[in-house]
């Protein structure tokens, strides 16, 4: 009988899985708005969990922030739930969550990072774990419920998974504020970034073409090269104050260029542009590398030159 009682009992809980993928797809689920202490929510669930884990011989470490979000409380607790369940099914070694606030645009991110493969078996050739099964995708689903940022990487054995939750403080502000449309009266300075300097690095005709407005009309002189080489070569003769660069052209001969750039200029923003195949490149491994979505390119993009990158605040290394 214990034979058969194990399977059975991993089919009735892929079918709860299942079940609660399917209403949260369904639409039906309509989450509330609430200002949720999410350091205190996490806290809350780590300690309910930290017993199931010292069972396993695992530790569930917590390293929080304090940090709020917008979002439904019991949905909070629901998503926390699910990514410790696919967590402590996957791990092998000890859990660990950390909790803070992001610069711009500020989101409260929860980073939940453990081992999915034994220390003493890296250097062997093993099956592949399938990070990506239902408990995952429960995980997903939560968060897309939330409207919440979620990023996976593996790397070396070891997985960082993602979540950050929007700040209701900003939400407000945003609502209140339209840096898009900027009137333009004679007395208004529309080209705030006049005589600043900005370097797009991509192979894309069309994400030139796209990023090429949007920046001239803020007063940005805008070059374009080709290949990690050029972009080399061009910034000998001077560098710009905005660096962006197209993801398919990750390798590590642009992360060594950006680490260089970097060193010489601390203060230079460096801004990826993800494209939406992006999740099958190799990972970016340049710090300080911002990334933003091209999707969201025309929002976001002068949003934020306008927000952060001002005459006053030239040192600001920025985030998207």
């Amino acid at each position: 009988m214990s034979t058969v009682r194990e399977p059975m009992r991993r089919a009735r809980e892929a079918v709860l899985l299942a079940s609660q993928i399917g209403r949260l797809a369904s639409g039906r689920v309509q989450p509330g708005q609430d200002k949720v202490a999410l350091h205190l929510a996490v806290h809350h669930v780590a300690e309910q969990r930290r017993r199931e884990a010292l069972a396993r011989g695992l530790q569930l470490r917590t390293n929080l922030q304090a940090a709020d979000a917008e979002a439904d409380m019991a949905l909070v607790h629901n998503v926390l739930h699910a990514l410790l369940d696919w967590a402590l099914w996957h791990t092998r070694s000890s859990i660990e969550l950390s909790l803070a606030l992001t610069p711009w645009p500020v989101r409260s991110r929860l980073e939940c990072r453990f081992a999915f493969r034994d220390l003493d078996q890296f250097d062997r050739p093993t099956p592949r774990q399938d990070l990506n099964d239902l408990r995952w995708q429960l995980v997903q689903r939560l968060g897309a419920v939330l409207a919440l940022e979620i990023r996976r990487e593996e790397d070396a054995g070891v997985c960082v998974a993602t979540l950050d939750f929007p700040v209701p403080q900003l939400h407000d502000l945003a609502a209140q504020i339209d840096f898009g449309r900027a009137p333009s009266d004679a007395g208004l300075n529309t080209q705030p970034f006049a005589g600043m300097h900005a370097l797009v690095v991509s192979a894309d005709p069309g994400l030139q073409a796209e990023v090429a407005p949007m920046m001239e009309r803020m007063g940005w002189t805008l070059d374009a090269v080709a290949t990690v080489d050029e972009a080399f070569q061009h910034c000998l003769e001077g560098l710009p104050q905005v660096v962006l660069t197209d993801a398919t052209l990750r390798s590590p001969d642009l992360d060594q260029w950006c680490t260089h750039v970097l060193a010489e200029a601390p203060s230079l923003c460096f801004i990826e542009v993800l494209g939406m195949d992006s999740a099958a490149l190799p990972f970016g491994r340049t710090p300080g590398m911002q990334r933003c979505q091209r999707e969201r390119l025309s929002e976001d993009l002068p949003l934020l030159l306008r927000a952060v990158l001002n005459a006053e605040s030239q040192d600001l290394t920025l985030r998207l």
